[in-house]
């Protein structure tokens, strides 16, 4: 990979020696999520897998930074761009856990990830509100939604994931909606977020001013599409980021985006996406 931009988020002395805890992985999927958290003591966590057609970039992604096994596995929601190549993961890896909201979507994408994970022996925990996942000492992953059984909009039962690394924290919102929003409003404390990924690919549909008002995000990720037939991010969602002061950073126009963490501080380095 050729790094061709490299952000230092916190300024430290040039000659500090700068050791990476953790790694967020947002790539460059097109109208689509894939997230890959990688820790320094050998911990691989797969959070979506893009649409039907990502299952091979995906894949060879993982190969390529030496992924052998996952040791967990996040399916957000059901919508395509989200689970579309799920089924093509599960037989790519060995995965040792496997979270996915309760709720069924009766599509072909849908009904493959199921008999995928029937075929390969994966036990189906219920991703919702409480649950708490440990990755090591210092890194734990906490479901903050969904907190409902029943919502009217598929995009609510989004599982949102709060990632705590030390002092740095992390809040990706999946495609979680106002409804879920305000729900989500009540579990969270004072504490501010690090970085927010932005909910559905920054459409008007959520990160209302009252999320961010609450969260304080110093930078936000939006994955999403270039030229995408929906206009996403919404020209709201990049005006509410602006005035309160958020570092955006957006795979349409940087490609994968790499998120380090040592615990402190943050780097991020991105790639241009190919023309």
């Amino acid at each position: 990979m050729t790094i061709v931009m490299l952000f230092l988020f916190s300024p430290q002395p040039a000659e500090a020696l700068w050791k990476t805890n953790m790694e967020l992985h947002f790539l460059d999927v097109g109208q689509a999520d894939a997230i890959y958290l990688e820790t320094s003591n050998g911990k691989n966590v797969l959070i979506d897998s893009g649409d039907e057609h990502d299952g091979e970039k995906v894949v060879s992604y993982l190969q390529n930074r030496g992924v052998e096994h996952l040791d967990l596995v996040i399916a957000t929601h059901p919508h395509h761009d989200h689970i579309g190549s799920m089924d093509r993961i599960l037989e790519s890896f060995d995965v040792d856990s496997f979270y996915m909201p309760t709720v069924t979507y009766h599509t072909s994408y849908y009904k493959r990830l199921i008999n995928s994970i029937d075929r390969n022996g994966i036990v189906i925990h219920e991703a919702k509100a409480g649950v708490k996942v440990k990755l090591a000492r210092n890194i734990k992953i906490e479901f903050l939604a969904p907190s409902k059984k029943r919502y009217k909009s598929l995009n609510d039962y989004s599982a949102v994931i709060r990632i705590q690394h030390n002092k740095n924290s992390f809040l990706l919102m999946a495609d979680a909606g106002v409804v879920s929003e305000r729900q989500l409003l009540k579990r969270l404390g004072d504490d501010p977020v690090d970085l927010i990924k932005v909910a559905h690919h920054g459409a008007n549909t959520g990160t209302t001013k009252e999320l961010l008002r609450r969260t304080k995000p110093k930078h936000a990720v939006i994955s999403v599409g270039r030229k995408n037939k929906y206009g996403y991010p919404s020209k709201e969602v990049l005006n509410r980021l602006k005035k309160n002061d958020v570092q955006v950073f957006r795979t349409d126009k940087l490609g994968t985006i790499i998120i380090k963490s040592d615990g402190k501080t943050l780097k991020v380095l991105t790639e241009l996406p190919q023309s």
